[in-house]
């Protein structure tokens, strides 16, 4: 769904440049960001204790990458390096939480 909402944002975005409309398109890819959220959210409430102690210690390795990768290069910014769009702190979000998800389950298996 996130993909579709992609491809569609970049295929009407131009056809509504100009008029209020874009910032509508230009927010239709979050319908599949609320959608994982709420999975997420979901997935909370009805894991056991081994799985939430697992997710809880992912969400504490993508926090702290996030953060420190976040702090990182707006530190190498500042002398030079290229700027990069907000957009990508999500997707950092999402490799730091998967790596943390890998790491939990191999040490509780």
């Amino acid at each position: 769904l996130y993909s579709l909402a992609i491809f569609a944002n970049r295929f009407w975005l131009h056809s509504v440049e100009g008029t209020p409309w874009r910032f509508a398109f230009a927010l239709l890819p979050m319908i599949g960001v609320l959608i994982c959220a709420w999975a997420m959210m979901r997935l909370a409430r009805e894991a056991d204790e081994m799985q939430a102690r697992k997710v809880m210690e992912a969400l504490v390795v993508s926090a702290a990458g996030t953060v420190i990768t976040s702090i990182a290069y707006s530190l190498l910014e500042e002398v030079g390096a290229p700027h990069v769009s907000l957009i990508w702190v999500g997707g950092a979000w999402a490799l730091f939480f998967g790596v943390g998800m890998l790491w939990s389950t191999w040490r509780y298996r």
